[in-house]
């Protein structure tokens, strides 16, 4: 499989355009007018979380150009820095390195730390071409393949997170309802914060939720265009995690960090537009106000939903989602307006911001493989014209609304697996490059998980997952 380099990534994307004398000079400048000692170069691994190398500013500006020498493996790590055996990946054997390249219209002064910026770097083959299982890498190309057929994607993550006691893991609060006085009262300095944190990062919020789950709160972003969700999505998450360990909290993104509460939820909210920017989902001439390409969109969703399960929802503890729902967890692939029972919600009908909110995402997704999913399976509905299944109308998941030949998510980590395996359509949009070792690392995280329970491990999950992700 030789450097495992996608020909559509590399055509995509390539170190020369990435790096430009204009964007040093900015960083040069916002180095030097904000005394920054140091720059976190950071990068995303298969779970959405951050791996870091701390460079001091002066290097950093030298070695831009030319990258950072790194171990790529990282990528793919388990939550708890376990990296599998990865067979179809040679070169993982000596552990080498991969030279990572700085987004420089990335940097960021980091307001929680003095000092401090951070940068996303990418990686690369050493002997150049895109390393084709980084998740900003495989984002990228789904969103540039969807520009190809004249369409961009807007979209924002939702992810709701756990506030744990720093040392004891416990939530801060235990209410089942949410969206109650208290919930904000008893840590309101702290989300204060945690605003004002995401605000200078750039991020636009538009509320504070408090969500009906153990500790369970929300920072919903605006949404953005293209590939800035995903970074979007990356910045949240290394904002809250780094406020909230800083005030002595810690912020779990587990997508079910306690079985007897609510999931933690990544809902992933989009739309399409034209590429001047025209939205593509309304349609007044329609009776229902959708537009045909907004329903051949959402059919390639729904038809694809079991294979995104995995990427949704990636751990063992995250699938169990679907094992412990609440009400409003859907276990099937279906739609319906304004239903929070069903996977794929239609919000805002029949105006022209009309978008669509995935809901089977967990808190636990990588936000760039999210956003690349979501591209692959909704395009296809496009490319094929797949026909829209029909609505449904009261609780999702009771058997009377229950489509014919649904695949029920069991909750089951090698179902979802084997789901994804079985998608062709998928595997060769998202690219076997990035499928094959991923996959590998989502059956070995099988195997884990099944010696645990036969073992009557029962800390696996809490061990595993809650400190990490």
């Amino acid at each position: 499989m030789g450097n495992m380099v996608s020909a559509s990534e590399e055509a995509v994307f390539t170190p020369s355009t990435k790096f430009s004398e204009f964007a040093l000079a900015r960083v040069e400048t916002e180095i030097a007018e904000k005394g920054i000692k140091f720059v976190f170069a950071e990068y995303c691994d298969s779970h959405g979380i951050q791996r870091i190398r701390v460079v001091p500013a002066d290097v950093f500006v030298e070695c831009s150009s030319k990258g950072f020498m790194m171990t790529g493996m990282s990528l793919l790590r388990l939550p708890m820095s376990e990296i599998p055996p990865t067979p179809e990946l040679p070169y993982t054997n000596s552990y080498g390195n991969f030279r990572f390249l700085p987004d420089l219209d990335s940097f960021k002064a980091v307001p929680w730390m003095k000092d401090v910026a951070s940068v996303i770097v990418d990686p690369y083959h050493i002997g150049g071409g895109c390393v084709g299982f980084s998740p900003r890498h495989v984002a990228r190309a789904q969103v540039e393949r969807l520009k190809k057929y004249g369409f961009q994607i807007f979209s924002s993550l939702e992810y709701e997170f756990a506030v744990l006691d720093g040392k004891t893991l416990t939530p801060v609060h235990k209410d089942v309802y949410g969206h109650q006085f208290q919930q904000y009262l008893q840590v309101w300095d702290y989300l204060a914060e945690i605003y004002d944190s995401l605000q200078k990062m750039g991020l636009r919020v538009e509320q504070i939720d408090s969500e009906g789950g153990y500790g369970l709160y929300e920072f919903p972003i605006k949404p953005s265009l293209g590939l800035q969700a995903g970074d979007d999505g990356f910045w949240l998450k290394k904002t809250v995690r780094e406020v909230s360990k800083l005030r002595g909290y810690f912020a779990s993104f587990s997508s079910k960090p306690f079985t007897e509460t609510c999931s933690a939820s990544g809902h992933f909210n989009h739309s399409l537009r034209d590429l001047s920017g025209k939205m593509l989902f309304y349609d007044d001439n329609e009776s229902d106000k959708m537009s045909k390409t907004m329903r051949h969109w959402l059919a390639g969703l729904i038809h694809h939903a079991p294979a995104m399960v995995i990427v949704g929802c990636p751990t063992a503890s995250c699938v169990r989602r679907f094992i412990h729902p609440n009400r409003v967890t859907s276990l099937y692939p279906n739609w319906g307006i304004e239903n929070r029972t069903c996977s794929f919600r239609v919000k805002d009908h029949a105006t022209e911001n009309t978008y669509i909110e995935n809901r089977i995402f967990g808190a636990g997704c990588n936000p760039y493989l999210a956003l690349a999913a979501n591209i692959a399976a909704g395009l296809d509905g496009i490319i094929n014209e797949l026909p829209l299944p029909k609505m449904i109308e009261g609780d999702g998941n009771s058997a009377e609304n229950v489509l014919p030949g649904a695949h029920r998510f069991t909750g089951k980590l090698s179902d979802a697996i084997k789901a994804l395996e079985q998608d062709t359509v998928l595997c060769d949009a998202l690219g076997r490059d990035f499928i094959q070792p991923y996959l590998n690392v989502k059956r070995h995280e099988c195997v884990k998980e099944i010696e645990a329970i036969k073992s009557g491990d029962s800390e696996f999950y809490d061990r595993e997952y809650l400190p990490y992700l």
